[in-house]
C-alpha cells in the first residue's frame, strides 16, 4: 500500500511541477523602442500650474466651485492651444470636455483616452497633517506633492502633453482618437461620463480600446516576484453603501440602560468586522495569478500559481494578511460614518452608521445586504441601503489585440516590467463604456512606492518626480502602436 502511496505522491509532484514549467505569458515581447525627447521642465511647469486650480468634487448639496472649473478649461485651452484648435470638442454638462480628432480610416474603432479634472476634498482639520499645502504643488524630496497630483491630473496632463506633441508634429491618425475629461468622477460622473458615453452610443462612434485611470506599476507587492508589476485593471468592484440606525431611549448619563444605543451601534459593526465575507479566487483576482504575475515568479511561487486548484486555500491565507491583497479576494467592509450624541452627560436618542462595502464580482447588493443582515441579527439596529448598488462591472477581455498593445507599450515605454490584469477595487468613469467595448483597461503609466495608490485620496497625495514624463512618453506610443495594431472589431459595421 505505502508503495501505491508513494507512486501517487511522486505522480502529483510531476504533475505539478509540469504545470508549473508550462505557465508562461501568451503576450508577445516588447520590440525595441527609442523615446523621442521632451521638454520636461515646460511640462512640469504646466503640470504643477494645473494642480494650483482647486477643482473640487463637493458632495450633492454642498454646492460646486463653477469658478475654479471654468479656470482650470481656461488654462487648459491656454496651454494646449494646438488640441483645442485642431481638434472636435465639446462641452457637455458645462464642465466636462469631449475632443475627438477623427481618424483616416472610419471602419476601425476608436481609442478613447479618458481622465478626469475634478479631485476630492481635502479633510477637514487634516490641512496641518500635509507635509506641503494641498494646492501648492511644491517639487521636493523626489515627490510632487499636491491633490489631485495622481488622481488624476497626472493622467490628464499627460494625455494632453502627448497629444499636443503629434500636433505639432503633424501626426496623421489612422483610427479615431477621443479624449475623455470628466467633471465628477469622484461623485460617480453622473454628469459626465454618464452622457458623454451615451453620445458614443447615440453616434454609433465604433470604440476598440479604453484607457483610463486606474492601476500604476508597483514594486515588491508579491512575494517571489522582485520585477516591477504593472497593475492593468479589467474589471471593477462593485459600490454600495448601508446605513445602520439604532432608536435610543436617550435620558440623562447618570442612569444609563444596560445597553445604549450607541453600545448597540457598537456590536452591529463588531459583529460585521469579525465576519468577513469570504475569500476566494475568480476572474480578474485569478488570471492576475495565473496569467500575470505567474510566469515571471520564482519556480516555487510559480508551482503555486500554476495549480491553484491545490493551493488555493494556501495562497488565499497568505493574501488574507495584506489588506490590499485580500482586498483582491474579498468584499470589503469599510465602516465609513458614525454619528451619535450631542452633549456629554445626555445619551443619544439615535445612533447612526454608514458602512461602505467594495462588492467583488460575482456577490450582487441584494445579495451583500441580505448578508449584513444575518451577520447583525439584531432587530434593535435598522440597516437600509443608501441608494443604489453599483453593482462590480464584467471584466474586459484579456486574450485581445487591444490588451495586447497595451501591454506592448508598457513593457516598451517601461522595460522589465510584468504586466498583470487586475480587479480594481475603486471606481472610474470607464466603467460606463464597457457596454460599448469589451477591450476597457484602467492603467495610470506611473512607478509609485509601495504606499502610492494608498495616497490617492488621503494626506500627502504626491507622485515621484523621477519619471514624470513617462506618461506623456506612454500615450504617445499607446496611441501610436493603436493606430498600427488591427483590432477584432475592426471594419465591422
Amino acid at each position: 500500500m505505502w508503495r501505491w502511496i508513494g507512486g501517487a505522491l511522486a505522480l502529483l509532484g510531476a504533475v505539478l511541477c509540469l504545470r508549473a514549467a508550462m505557465l508562461e505569458s501568451e503576450l508577445p515581447a516588447a520590440s525595441g523602442w527609442t523615446p523621442g525627447a521632451l521638454d520636461e521642465s515646460a511640462m512640469l511647469e504646466r503640470f504643477r500650474g494645473g494642480l494650483r486650480i482647486p477643482t473640487v468634487s463637493l458632495q450633492p448639496g454642498q454646492g460646486m466651485d463653477e469658478e475654479a472649473f471654468i479656470a482650470f478649461r481656461a488654462y487648459l485651452a491656454r496651454h494646449y492651444p494646438l488640441v483645442h484648435a485642431k481638434l472636435e470638442r465639446e462641452t457637455v454638462s458645462k464642465h466636462s470636455l469631449l475632443f475627438r480628432w477623427p481618424g483616416s480610416d472610419s471602419g476601425l474603432g476608436g481609442t478613447v483616452l479618458l481622465a478626469h479634472q475634478d479631485v476630492v476634498p481635502v479633510d477637514t482639520g487634516s490641512e496641518g497633517d500635509w507635509v506641503h499645502p494641498p494646492y501648492d504643488a511644491v517639487v521636493e524630496g523626489g515627490f510632487i506633492w499636491g491633490r489631485g497630483s495622481l488622481d488624476d491630473k497626472f493622467g490628464l496632463f499627460s494625455i494632453l502633453e502627448a497629444v499636443e506633441k503629434l500636433l505639432a508634429e503633424g501626426f496623421r491618425p489612422r483610427r479615431s482618437l477621443y479624449l475623455v475629461f470628466g467633471h465628477d468622477e469622484e461623485l460617480g460622473g453622473p454628469n459626465g461620463a454618464v452622457p458623454i458615453a451615451r453620445r458614443f452610443a447615440e453616434r454609433r462612434w465604433p470604440i476598440g480600446l479604453v484607457v483610463d485611470e486606474g492601476g500604476a506599476i508597483a514594486q515588491g507587492m508579491v512575494p517571489g516576484l522582485d520585477a516591477p508589476v504593472a497593475l492593468v485593471g479589467v474589471a471593477e468592484k462593485g459600490y454600495m453603501s448601508v446605513v445602520l440606525e439604532v432608536e435610543g431611549m436617550g435620558g440623562h448619563s447618570s442612569a444609563p440602560p444596560d445597553q445604549s444605543a450607541i453600545g448597540i451601534l457598537s456590536a452591529a459593526i463588531a459583529r460585521l468586522e469579525e465576519n468577513r465575507f469570504p475569500m476566494h479566487l475568480a476572474g480578474a483576482t485569478r488570471a492576475f495569478f495565473e496569467q500575470g504575475i505567474g510566469p515571471a515568479s520564482s519556480f516555487g511561487m510559480r508551482l503555486v500559481y500554476a495549480n491553484l486548484w491545490l493551493f488555493e486555500p494556501v495562497l488565499l491565507a497568505a493574501l488574507d494578511r495584506s489588506p490590499l491583497m485580500a482586498s483582491m479576494a474579498r468584499t470589503t467592509t469599510a465602516p465609513t460614518i458614525f454619528h451619535a450624541g450631542l452633549k456629554e452627560n445626555v445619551l443619544p436618542a439615535r445612533a447612526q452608521a454608514t458602512v461602505n462595502f467594495r462588492l467583488l464580482p460575482g456577490e450582487s447588493g441584494a445579495q451583500v445586504l441580505a448578508r449584513v443582515r444575518e451577520i447583525i441579527a439584531d432587530g434593535r439596529v435598522r440597516v437600509s441601503p443608501l441608494g443604489e448598488a453599483r453593482e462590480s462591472s464584467p471584466s474586459s477581455r484579456i486574450d485581445s489585440q487591444a490588451f495586447a498593445t497595451v501591454s506592448t507599450t508598457i513593457r516598451e515605454v517601461f522595460p522589465g516590467t510584468v504586466v498583470a490584469p487586475y480587479l480594481l477595487l475603486g471606481g472610474t468613469d470607464s466603467r460606463y463604456f464597457r457596454e460599448l467595448c469589451d477591450c476597457v483597461y484602467r492603467f495610470l503609466p506611473i512607478a509609485l512606492e509601495p504606499d502610492g495608490l494608498r495616497r490617492a485620496h488621503g494626506t500627502n497625495e504626491r507622485i515621484p518626480l523621477e519619471g514624470f514624463a513617462q506618461g506623456a512618453r506612454f500615450f504617445r506610443r499607446l496611441i501610436e502602436n493603436a493606430d498600427a495594431a488591427r483590432f477584432e472589431g475592426d471594419g465591422a459595421s
